[in-house]
């Protein structure tokens, strides 16, 4: 037995329209979504299904059946998971269609259909990275949890809290200056009370120059309050930076798909080609962190990396 346990987690209504293959068109929604693990539930309308059954003696799929016409999806549920770094799907279907002898039942994993309507209910996993890995035990490919990828997601909130900046006010807040500066002011009129001359009294008086200092030091007092307002300004220049978006012909570092290029953009999604392989792929840069840039010195174009944006 195995349990993974996942504490974050997103719902996505995903709607296929009639012409959409699955689960093609079920994978580029998923990665629009940045959704790479989690489970499928759905219901709906089909054209035209191929459904198959493993085979437990030859630990194999049996011959593929097709479903040649329209059929309903009684229930139809699956799971996310990433397959040698690409986002596989296992879909399990229960289908009804008429037939020659009355209604008609058939179930098994869906291999590929033609959508005529289909509703999908998406719960995606955040904070659990699965794949799927091949279990010599029964020949199937089975889910479990990339531990590699949890120390990535558990350690970014601390990251992205700078906790120093926020014990900067307590560094800042002792003013115990002008406390002591005080008593040394409370102690010079009864010195200079004594003496009865009147111009002993105008030098009494001046030690308002003195009482400048706590004016001086109040302002430092005040810029531990202040200094709350230059703390946030740090973040609103990062946050300036992040405005930085790539642009047609930058090149992307994406936190998936890899070494990317720029080939299209609108301020709000961006397409990239992937350079292992020539894949396009389309993104949402609200779904993105984008860190500031930085200049390659010998082509001058901008490299920019693209994160998962908790």
């Amino acid at each position: 037995m195995n349990v993974l346990e996942a504490r974050r987690a997103r719902h996505l209504i995903i709607r296929l329209d009639r012409g959409e293959e699955l689960p093609a068109a079920l994978v580029r929604a998923l990665d629009e979504a940045e959704a790479r693990a989690g489970w499928i539930e759905g219901a709906g309308s089909l054209e035209q299904a191929e459904i198959a059954l493993f085979d437990q003696a030859s630990r194999t799929y049996a011959k593929t059946r097709v479903l040649d016409g329209p059929c309903d999806v009684v229930a139809l549920s699956g799971s996310i998971a990433l397959q040698q770094g690409e986002t596989s799907l296992r879909l399990s279907a229960t289908l009804a269609r008429e037939s020659g002898v009355g209604l008609q039942l058939a179930a098994g994993e869906l291999v590929w259909a033609r959508v005529y309507g289909l509703e999908l209910r998406v719960t995606a996993f955040d904070d659990l990275p699965l794949v799927r890995v091949f279990d010599d035990r029964t020949g199937l490919t089975q889910l479990t949890a990339q531990s590699t990828a949890l120390p990535a997601i558990v350690g970014e909130p601390p990251r992205a809290a700078p906790p120093a900046q926020a014990t900067e006010p307590t560094r800042a807040a002792p003013p115990a200056e002008p406390t002591r500066a005080a008593p040394a002011q409370a102690t010079e009129p009864p010195r200079a009370a004594p003496p009865a001359q009147a111009a002993e009294p105008t030098r009494a008086v001046v030690p308002p120059a003195p009482a400048a200092e706590p004016t001086r030091a109040a302002p430092a007092a005040a810029a531990v309050e202040p200094s709350g307002v230059p703390l946030p300004q740090r973040p609103v220049r990062r946050r300036q930076e992040e405005e930085a978006y790539p642009e047609v012909g930058d090149s992307v570092t994406h936190f998936h798909f890899g070494e990317c290029t720029v080939i299209s953009s609108d301020g709000e999604r961006i397409r990239l080609r992937q350079e292992r392989d020539g894949r396009v792929r389309e993104v949402s840069l609200t779904m993105l962190r984008i860190e500031p840039p930085t200049v390659d010195p010998a082509t001058g174009k901008k490299q920019f990396r693209l994160a998962r944006k908790n």
